[in-house]
């Protein structure tokens, strides 16, 4: 078997699959290049003579699938979103999937950014820095130990918008921080939810009594515009809005004017309806709104976690044993 790998992978994780296939790896975060045409895509499949591909970024929908003679798929991403299942299962060919790699990742900033806009660390450290924050005397340093002293997190209520990997990994982080959870997810049965010592909730109870809202939900369409103007101009005044998610699930236009007033007390994004985000971008001007540029799933141990996550899938299926992240298991009883 010869393998071709355009996903960020771990050498341990090339080691590994070494052992059982020639590999070749060209990692498109070095290349700089996504693969979007399928016909060359599939060219390049064939010329390196690759049965097994392993894909990050890449597109691999039927002009691919039809245009190689691939026998085993890897996608580095918690949804195959970027393969075309149905026609891989057609062809019997297994799609592995690496669910829950940047659930860690996505649950640290989360919660960096929860501090920080509690905390108000990120104006704090903006008006010292500049000079407009200064101490001539004790009534001044009184002002900002009033103004700026913010809150804990262990004293509020928290609305966790999506109960999958990264919703339940915010949920532990807070737990440690003794805050109040309240979680909506439609698909995770109540009762489980309560065995992880959170309040099932119906959104619109969550806004309304959430003094933090985090959205963890994946953008598929049902949650298109999840968040909509009445669900924000529910929330509690002086509340906190997270979206570390997509951009899509929000009504951007109401947020921005929730933000803009003031209503809220502060947001924090990493993902926008225009990306990259650039300067200029209306939130990314807002003093109130903590900004980052999609780099919740960025860590570098995120790509340990997704070679970790295939490769045992691999080794597992060439032991003819079931992969426990397969999107289509029908093939394998083929």
């Amino acid at each position: 078997m010869r393998a071709l790998i355009t996903a960020s992978f771990h050498p341990d994780g090339l080691a590994r699959l070494r052992r059982h296939m020639e590999v070749v790896h060209d990692d498109w975060r070095v290349s700089q290049k996504i693969h979007f045409d399928g016909t060359e895509f599939a060219a390049l499949i064939r010329e390196q003579r690759a049965d097994v591909l392993i894909v990050e970024a890449d597109l691999v929908h039927e002009e691919v699938l039809d245009g190689c003679d691939l026998k085993l798929i890897g996608c580095c991403r918690g949804d195959p979103v970027n393969v075309g299942v149905e026609r891989a299962t057609a062809k019997g060919i297994p799609v592995l999937f690496a669910p829950g790699r940047n659930a860690d990742a996505v649950a640290d900033l989360t919660l960096a950014q929860m501090l920080c806009l509690a905390r108000h660390v990120y104006t704090v450290n903006s008006l010292l820095k500049s000079g407009q924050m200064r101490f001539a005397s004790t009534k001044d340093y009184l002002g900002v130990y009033g103004a700026y002293g913010g809150f804990e997190l262990g004293g509020v209520t928290v609305g966790v918008v999506g109960f999958g990997a990264i919703g339940r990994a915010v949920t532990r982080r807070l737990q440690g921080f003794g805050s109040t959870v309240l979680a909506y997810d439609p698909f995770v049965p109540a009762d489980e939810m309560v065995e992880l010592g959170v309040r099932s909730s119906d959104l619109d109870e969550l806004v309304a009594q959430a003094d933090i809202v985090t959205i963890h939900c994946p953008e598929v369409p049902e949650t298109l515009g999840l968040i909509n103007r009445a669900r924000i101009e529910s929330m509690k005044p002086g509340a906190l809005f997270l979206n570390l998610a997509r951009a899509s699930i929000v009504d951007d236009d109401a947020l921005y004017e929730a933000v803009r007033s003031g209503r809220l007390g502060g947001v924090a994004l990493d993902v926008f309806r225009d990306e990259p985000v650039q300067p200029d971008n209306r939130f990314v001007q807002l003093p109130n709104c903590l900004v980052t540029p999609h780099l919740g799933g960025a860590t570098r141990d995120v790509v340990r976690h997704q070679t970790d996550l295939i490769v045992d899938g691999i080794e597992r299926y060439l032991r003819g044993e079931r992969p426990p992240h397969i999107a289509n298991p029908e093939v394998l009883s083929r």
